[in-house]
């Protein structure tokens, strides 16, 4: 199936492991040149080589996406090299703490907020210009299962992610005339790392599937909603879950 992505510029952030370099990898075998952004560059870097290595085109940058002028000025050096960004995967973000909100550090929740809300807000508002002037583009912002139903223990990382779905609806309202879809994945329980947590057990039996999604599940439906086939599909929140976010005994 041809999703109509060949050479399109694809820009990925947190790319240099896990559900972001598969998110690379992926659109990178549909055919996009890839921007691959890290805080490690060195990972971005070894991603962008493996997709070169298969033939792809790529490139890797560090940087930190809580930094608006460094992210100005290594954007400004990506799309001089590889190209103006038609595709925005907002993959990058972080978990920084697990505590009850009578715990809770006051920093821990600004940074959740400043990375995972403010951080995609930053990436999104820098390429969001480009894509209106050639009218075509596609906006993928990460959310999560918490984002959906809240999380004991999760207050920072659960408001963090809600608040980008309500960013990334109104980013497809303002987009839509332009081209431009805006969507959400929220993912539930993903390998390979999800088994690293003492709750996995417990976590996988809330699972209707009863089993683990892997990065690939969420990059093909990245691909999917970055494609040809989804330019009616804006303003959707698409759960990669295994059913986890469904009522079950």
């Amino acid at each position: 199936m041809d999703l109509g992505l060949k050479d399109r510029v694809a820009l990925v952030t947190g790319g240099a492991r896990s559900l972001g370099r598969q998110d690379c990898l992926t659109l990178a075998a549909e055919g996009c040149r890839v921007i691959v952004l890290d805080l490690n560059g060195e990972g971005a870097e070894e991603t962008a080589k493996e997709i070169a290595g298969g033939g792809g085109v790529a490139r890797g940058y560090e940087v930190d996406i809580t930094d608006r002028p460094g992210l100005a000025e290594v954007l400004r050096r990506a799309q001089g090299e590889v190209g103006p960004v038609d595709i925005c995967v907002n993959n990058a973000g972080l978990i920084y703490t697990l505590g009850q909100l009578k715990d809770m550090d006051d920093a821990a929740w600004d940074l959740n907020l400043k990375v995972n809300l403010t951080g995609t807000y930053n990436v999104t508002k820098a390429v969001f210009p480009g894509m209106r002037e050639r009218k075509w583009g596609r906006v993928i912002s990460m959310a999560s299962i918490a984002g959906l139903m809240g999380g004991f223990g999760q207050t920072a990382y659960s408001t963090s992610k809600m608040g980008v779905i309500g960013f990334a609806k109104s980013v497809a309202l303002e987009g839509a005339r332009y081209h431009i879809t805006s969507n959400v994945i929220a993912p539930g329980i993903i390998g390979p790392n999800a088994n690293l947590s003492p709750l996995y057990e417990r976590m996988v039996k809330r699972v209707a599937m009863q089993t683990e999604g892997q990065p690939e599940d969420v990059a093909n439906a990245i691909a999917f909603l970055c494609s040809e086939r989804a330019r009616y599909i804006t303003g959707a929140v698409l759960t990669v879950t295994g059913g986890m976010d469904l009522f079950t005994f």
